[in-house]
C-alpha cells in the first residue's frame, strides 16, 4: 500500500511535465506535388491538401511527434534532401499556383518540423516535431510543405508522406 501511495504523486508529476505519451493515432497519407518552376532552396512549397484531415488527435496535447515514411516519386529528377514544414492554415501572403502555395523560406522558419534525405522510390523513415506541428494538431488542420535542400525535382514528381502515426505527450 505504501508503494502505491508513493507512486501516485510520481505519476501525476510525470503527467504534469508532459512525459505521459498518448496512444499513437494514424494520420492519412499526404502528397506534396512538385513543380520545378516553384521549388528552390529559397522557397517552401505547400500543398492545399489538409494532411491532418480525418485524424482524431487529442485537443489538449503538447510535444506532438509524427513518424512515418517519405517516398520521393521520381521521374528523373535529382531531389536528395528536403526540409518539411506544416501550417495550421493555408498561407494568405504567399503565391498560389493552382493547388500549390509558394512562400519565401526566410519567412517560414517557424513552420519547420524536420528534414529527410530521400531515396527515389524507396520509403525513408522520418520524425516530425515542433511548435508548428502542435499548433496544427490543436486546430485539426495541417498543410505540409517542402523546401529543397539538395538536388532538383522535375515536373510531375512528388514527395509522399505515408505510414504516419502521431503521438503526443499529456
Amino acid at each position: 500500500m505504501i508503494k502505491v501511495a508513493f507512486l501516485a504523486p510520481v505519476a501525476l508529476t510525470l503527467a504534469a511535465c508532459g512525459i505521459v505519451p498518448t496512444p499513437a493515432v494514424p494520420i492519412p497519407d499526404a502528397e506534396i506535388p512538385l513543380t520545378a518552376a516553384l521549388v528552390s532552396p529559397n522557397s517552401v512549397l505547400y500543398s492545399s491538401q489538409d494532411g491532418l484531415s480525418g485524424a482524431s488527435l487529442p485537443s489538449v496535447l503538447q510535444g506532438l511527434t509524427i513518424q512515418g515514411d517519405a517516398i520521393y516519386l521520381s521521374r528523373g529528377g535529382t531531389l536528395r534532401k528536403v526540409a518539411l514544414y506544416v501550417r495550421a492554415e493555408l498561407p494568405a501572403g504567399c503565391t498560389q499556383v493552382a493547388t500549390l502555395y509558394t512562400c519565401p523560406a526566410s519567412s517560414e522558419s517557424a513552420q519547420n518540423i524536420g528534414s529527410v534525405t530521400l531515396t527515389p522510390g524507396q520509403p525513408v523513415p522520418f520524425t516530425l516535431q515542433g511548435p508548428a506541428l502542435d499548433t496544427a494538431a490543436k486546430k485539426g488542420t495541417g498543410y505540409f510543405g517542402v523546401q529543397v535542400l539538395e538536388g532538383q525535382p522535375i515536373d510531375t514528381e512528388s514527395v509522399r508522406l505515408t505510414n504516419m502515426k502521431a503521438q503526443a505527450r499529456l
